[in-house]
């Protein structure tokens, strides 16, 4: 017995939606059918008592959510008996009562449809039909007052239904079938979607795990000295190390990649560029995780005609990383099959010599869920790769040929010259601005590879210095006044790339220790990472981008600023004592912990009244870091008081913080007299380059010279990128915190923070407080933006001007999306923060 009641529970989930709406309907319909046929066109016959008991029996239907549960068996039978009375009993009685009229027989064959669109099971349907029109037919027959007489005419109309009764039970048979294989694939998806989420967890914590582990090694150049491992010992340690990144990262890109596709996840067309199709198959290649050097020396590359496309570069190269997967897949078994990606003239092939595949398989590639040979797959991949190739405007087709070959083609749409020749134009407008003036230096034994890249270099307005190796660079170095960046090649003669940076590094009274150090370099990216930033690089960018890529990617570097050394104490601000001033306590402490790091001394304030009084108690203070938003004084009208002193404070540099990034509240700041305006959440590079040009040129003069400007306003508002609420975090500000040992009981009330305010801010909206709402989010930025919520600070930003002047915001919801956001992203962060605290408890066990 247990077998039926579960089925019958399985068929009123199903059809709970058409309970209700059948009966809303219902209750409708035969009370207006009744006043259109009696009243604006007349049929012969009409009966209001039926209509309106028909009516009745619909409204507990209305209401079959408040059915209590233990009644849900009689809730399916009610509305079986409900259909039976309100369709085939009441239209078959009027239809012999109006004698058969062709309205009447018209509306007979569409309520026949109507419950099989009510009905999946072809019997039951008939059953139900067979029911209600005998007993329709038999209360017409009995209640009619004069004999019931049926013509040829009507006799042959009669003769019809039989017929549509079988075509409607196809039809709900059709529809049950069609409702299973749907279901079948949700419940597929929802299991794909599920293991998916499982195992992101813990291969991410694995990750972090292996993170640490490359921290707590020795630096190649000191292993010698400093640790029982050999110089080769540590380079191979690196190498594994590596290669176990490397897979993690390839499984959470997969994971990546079946989230997005069982959500049907857009492809979102503002976040495609326009780069060249052979430099990034190249880098496919590069990054994909082979599993030994056996299985890489299968694969080729050949480029006929390279050609520029609009695409997603992650989208593409996930759409590429499952093609390689599944061909290598195929022709493991096959020794002499490979693989070749061919890039010719607007279309990516790949291309395997192994089994082929089935001709009937080849039609049904594409669906979910579908696998050919490879019974460990989704089934998802394939879907995924078509939906990103119609994103990029493109289409994906297959040939094979069974015990030959199987090609997948990308075939992608052409870009016009005039469309690249406008996109290279902004791209080196907008880079011209941040390069002039640079000093770069270039280190390759390649003289031709040097002349290419300086060429480049040489349009944005950058000076370039070239040296062919590691020695010759720090020649150069100790000779040269300054550099800002210098672009190393890895494998060079007499000294490479990695051990010119480590003694780069290693010399602290260098001007140029601190300087921005890039690999650039022809190796593949998955060892050559780990190694390049155990070695001090800041970034990692390979020869075989396209010139726009290689200048975007360095104008990347100098807007972001060299983070090698954030977890590493220095004493370029020693003796200077910074006052920073915030009503956010978070947002103190993480702007605290970054000066102390660098050896200021800082004193606090809760607002402007406050930052004034410290003036007053404080012997010096060499630069203020200010809030703009304050209770009581804010950080305009506290600089337009210091500004007004006569003493030496009104020309004390002042840094502001604000959360606004329209125009007129950076004017408004700049007006005031404040020296510089940053954005929030505040990351340790930019406001250590902000510090270094407005104190003291001879303390911090090396550091200054390096840096690149840091913006002094983001884009307006209106200017900015839509929100994706999946990108909850930002994962550099929060390893930012962890290096300066940030996550501690702080962090937890700042989360704790978050979901207070969103609560305040429903309180203060629901009693229509404006100058209550424009507090709590005010404070809510801060929080977030400082605690690493990304998603949350970028919509509160994003908000946060409206309210400033007064006015609620304009977006849809925006309070319930503050909620949704807020939730998310303090759970987020709050797992973020135990996978922390565990990693570090086991890292001290083991020091232990």
């Amino acid at each position: 017995m247990v077998i039926p009641r579960e089925s019958m529970r399985d068929v009123l989930e199903r059809s709970r939606f058409a309970i209700r709406w059948g009966g809303a309907l219902g209750l409708l319909c035969h009370p207006i059918y009744y006043v259109v046929w009696t009243y604006v066109l007349p049929q012969p016959y009409d009966n209001l008592y039926l209509r309106l008991s028909a009516a009745a029996l619909c409204i507990p239907l209305v209401f079959q959510a408040r059915w209590p549960k233990r009644y849900n068996h009689l809730l399916l039978i009610y509305w079986h008996c409900c259909l039976i009375y309100v369709l085939p009993f009441v239209c078959t009685f009027l239809a012999i009562r109006n004698s058969f009229s062709t309205m009447w027989m018209m509306t007979e064959v569409m309520m026949i449809f109507i419950l099989a669109l009510c009905i999946d099971s072809p019997f039951l349907l008939m059953g139900c039909i067979g029911i209600g029109v005998l007993a329709g037919a038999l209360a017409a027959v009995f209640s009619s007052p004069v004999p019931i007489v049926v013509s040829a005419e009507d006799q042959s109309n009669l003769a019809l239904l039989p017929v549509v009764v079988l075509c409607s039970m196809a039809f709900s048979h059709a529809i049950s079938k069609g409702r299973i294989f749907v279901e079948k694939n949700r419940a597929l998806q929802a299991l794909a979607g599920s293991i998916a989420h499982e195992m992101r967890n813990p291969l991410g914590q694995l990750k972090h795990v292996l993170d640490r582990v490359e921290e707590a090694l020795p630096a190649t150049v000191e292993s010698s000295r400093a640790s029982p491992l050999s110089h080769d010992g540590a380079a191979s340690l690196y190498r594994h190390l590596a290669h176990g990144q490397l897979s993690i990262e390839r499984g959470l890109r997969i994971i990546a990649m079946t989230l997005d596709e069982v959500s049907a996840k857009p492809i979102r067309s503002d976040g495609l560029a326009y780069l060249s199709a052979a430099s990034t198959t190249r880098k496919a290649l590069e990054e994909y995780g082979f599993a030994d050097e056996k299985e890489r020396d299968k694969v080729k590359l050949v480029v006929l005609e390279d050609f520029t496309f609009k695409v997603d570069e992650t989208v593409y190269l996930f759409t590429l990383f499952n093609l390689i997967k599944n061909a290598l897949h195929h022709i493991a078994t096959h020794a002499s099959a490979t693989l070749t990606l061919t890039v010719d003239r607007n279309l990516v092939m790949v291309r395997d010599t192994g089994p082929g595949i089935a001709p009937e398989m080849l039609s049904h590639l594409f669906e979910p869920f579908r696998t050919s040979g490879n019974s460990a797959g989704t089934g998802l991949g394939l879907a995924y790769c078509q939906r990103a190739m119609h994103a990029f405007g493109g289409t994906i087709g297959c040939r094979s040929e069974v015990g030959k070959y199987t090609a997948f083609t990308l075939q992608f749409p052409v870009v016009s010259k005039s469309e690249i020749e406008d996109y290279e134009h902004k791209i080196f407008e907008r880079a011209t601005p941040v390069f002039r003036g640079k000093r770069i230096l270039l280190v390759d034994d390649d003289a031709g590879q040097r002349m290419r890249t300086g060429r480049a270099l040489l349009k944005v307005g950058a000076h370039v210095s070239e040296a062919e190796n590691g020695e010759v660079a720090l020649a150069v170095l100790r000779e040269s006044a300054h550099h800002d960046l210098v672009l190393m090649d890895i494998d060079m003669p007499v000294l490479d790339g990695y051990a010119a940076t480590e003694r780069i590094r290693a010399d602290h009274e260098s001007p140029h220790w601190d300087v921005l150090i890039s690999a650039y370099t022809a190796e593949p990216g998955t060892v050559a990472r780990v190694l390049a930033r155990r070695a001090g690089m800041d970034e990692i960018i390979s020869k075989s981008s396209s010139v726009l890529e290689l200048i975007t990617s360095v104008q990347a570097l100098f807007e972001n600023g060299n983070r090698h050394h954030l977890s590493q104490k220095t004493d370029a601000f020693a003796g200077k004592s910074i006052l920073v001033a915030d009503d956010d306590t978070y947002s103190r402490l993480v702007a605290k912990a970054y000066l102390e790091r660098c050896g200021a001394s800082v004193v606090e304030a809760e607002h402007g009244q406050a930052v004034l009084a410290r003036l007053q108690e404080h012997g010096v203070i060499d630069a203020i870091v200010m809030d703009m938003n304050m209770p009581g004084m804010g950080g305009v009208e506290t600089t337009a008081s210091i500004r007004a002193r006569t003493d030496a404070y009104a020309t004390v540099p002042i840094i502001a913080l604000t959360s606004q990034s329209d125009d007129d509240a950076v004017r408004a700041c700049l007006a005031a007299g404040m020296n510089e305006v940053m954005i929030k959440p505040v990351h340790g590079g930019s406001l250590y380059i902000c510090l270094a040009r407005q104190l003291t040129p001879q303390r911090v003069a090396n550091v200054a010279a390096k840096a690149a400007p840091a913006p002094t306003a983001a884009a307006p508002a209106s200017a900015l990128p839509a929100i994706r609420e999946s990108d909850l975090l930002d994962e550099k500000h929060l390893e930012e915190l962890v290096a300066l040992d940030l996550l501690d009981d702080s962090f937890i009330k700042g989360i704790e923070q978050i979901r207070q305010l969103v609560d305040r801010l429903e309180i203060s909206t629901d009693a229509d407080d404006l100058e209550a709402t424009h507090r709590a989010l005010h404070l809510l930025l801060g929080v977030s933006g400082n605690i690493g919520a990304k998603a949350l600070h970028q919509f509160a930003r994003q908000i946060y001007p409206r309210v400033v002047e007064g006015a609620w915001p304009a977006e849809d919801n925006w309070l319930a999306r503050i909620g949704l956001l807020g939730g998310r992203s303090a759970d987020a962060l709050q797992g973020y923060f135990n996978s922390a605290k565990t990693r570090r408890d086991h890292r001290d066990f083991l020091n232990d």
